[in-house]
């Protein structure tokens, strides 16, 4: 029986050794390559929720920056768009190996998704908090020694106010902070890429007709405390300068020069002359359809009121005005009075200010060519000698018209040169 079992035994032995190389056992050489080898290893008991610092009470290191690529200011919307592409490193130790173990393999690409990733978001954004919306889900790149590089395009849409003020020469500094929104300053500790100073702009698209040029630019990280929480929070602060182009500028300015230019022309049509009302009417309607154009093309929400505006709000009351005096002028020099202008008007008129006013030989050295202006213009004189003291009186009345006409060219040059001075200050 002993030798039986003997035979028995080494029977199944010698079938064990047969079959043994039809199931091979799990090794590294069961991975497609090495790449794979790693990237299970570095992921076989890695938890993406989990800060990746040895010691919890310290404060991972973060570097943030931005290559910005292009740029939006929507100022109806109040809405600054930067696009390009935001730059994170930090280091996490759970991702450190020795290159020797893998071939020599010094980085990998991961799925973002299966890693950690600081949870910034754009505290001033435009609309509701995303960082899908703000960062793509692009791999990130980590080296052997642990450190892990995040750059996804990013479209930044931030909360800028524009001030019109100075419109069409206006500039505005649009200004987006981003920072973690759930680690205070004391977990993640934020500072610029490489410590500059500026944005990356050196990848930026040059558009030709675009509205806005970019003049500057900032970064500088912003340690706050808010009063929600004690801690402090930190946010990487990118400050964009921008300015109107002036190709944007030249279809406001160029309109508003002649508009001002026939407003003055206005003034120095002669009283009697019925075209004046004429042409009053016609300025008055280019004023409005104007106002209401920068209607549609100026912020609601600016923080002061543009100077053009207030140009254009006040030649068009000059404008008002000019009407109403032509209106008097045709009545006074087109129908007869019998009353003379009051005594101080004409001391005023014969004196000083109707010198200053270029009016005074109008109104006592020359009545004969003002009475023949008046005669052409309205026919309304005769010239037998029972009626030249009716003339003389109308001489008078339009010696007044020319002098409110004088007085309101002194008054809209006075209006311009301060508005000018607004936009030279």
């Amino acid at each position: 029986m002993s030798l039986g079992l003997l035979l028995i035994r080494r029977g199944l032995l010698f079938a064990i050794v047969l079959t043994w190389g039809q199931y091979p056992a799990v090794e590294a050489d069961d991975y497609f390559n090495v790449i794979e080898r790693l990237h299970e290893n570095l992921l076989a008991s890695y938890n993406k929720q989990i800060r990746p610092v040895i010691d919890h009470t310290k404060a991972i290191k973060l570097e943030a920056g931005l290559t910005l690529t292009n740029f939006d200011f929507d100022e109806l919307e109040s809405k600054f768009s930067a696009k390009g592409f935001f730059y994170m490193q930090w280091k996490d130790p759970r991702f450190m190996w020795s290159p020797a173990d893998y071939e020599g393999l010094k980085s990998i690409h991961l799925p973002s998704e299966k890693v950690w990733k600081p949870d910034l978001e754009v505290y001033n954004s435009y609309g509701s908090l995303s960082n899908d919306r703000s960062f793509a889900s692009n791999d990130v790149l980590i080296t052997s020694d642990g450190s892990v590089y995040f750059v996804p395009i990013s479209t930044l849409d931030s909360i800028c106010i524009p001030d019109a003020t100075l419109y069409p020469f206006d500039s505005v500094t649009c200004t987006t902070s981003i920072g973690s929104w759930t680690h205070n300053a004391l977990e993640i500790d934020m500072n610029t890429r490489n410590n500059a100073t500026t944005v990356d702009v050196k990848d930026l698209i040059s558009r030709r007709m675009s509205q806005w040029k970019l003049m500057s630019t900032n970064v500088s990280i912003e340690v706050k405390v808010y009063e929600c929480c004690p801690e402090p929070y930190a946010s990487l602060r990118l400050s964009f300068t921008i300015q109107r182009s002036l190709s944007a500028s030249s279809a406001v300015i160029t309109p508003t020069v002649v508009i001002a230019i026939l407003t003055l022309a206005t003034f120095f049509i002669p009283p009697a002359v019925g075209a004046k009302l004429v042409v009053g009417v016609l300025n008055v309607v280019v004023h409005c359809v104007f106002l209401l154009y920068l209607k549609t093309i100026l912020p609601s929400g600016s923080i002061n009121t543009p100077v053009i505006v207030s140009f254009y709000s006040g030649s068009l009351v000059t404008a008002m005005v000019s009407i109403l005096f032509t209106i008097l002028s045709l009545r006074w020099t087109r129908f007869p009075k019998l009353i003379p202008p009051p005594t101080m008007i004409q001391n005023c008129l014969t004196g000083r200010i109707g010198i200053m006013l270029g009016v005074e030989h109008k109104y006592s050295g020359n009545r004969f060519a003002q009475k023949e202006l008046i005669e052409k213009n309205s026919q309304q004189f005769v010239s037998s000698d029972s009626e030249s003291r009716d003339g003389e009186i109308q001489l008078e009345w339009l010696s007044v018209c020319l002098a409110l006409d004088r007085i309101m060219v002194f008054v809209y040059c006075t209006f311009l040169a301060v508005l000018i001075s607004s936009f030279l200050c």
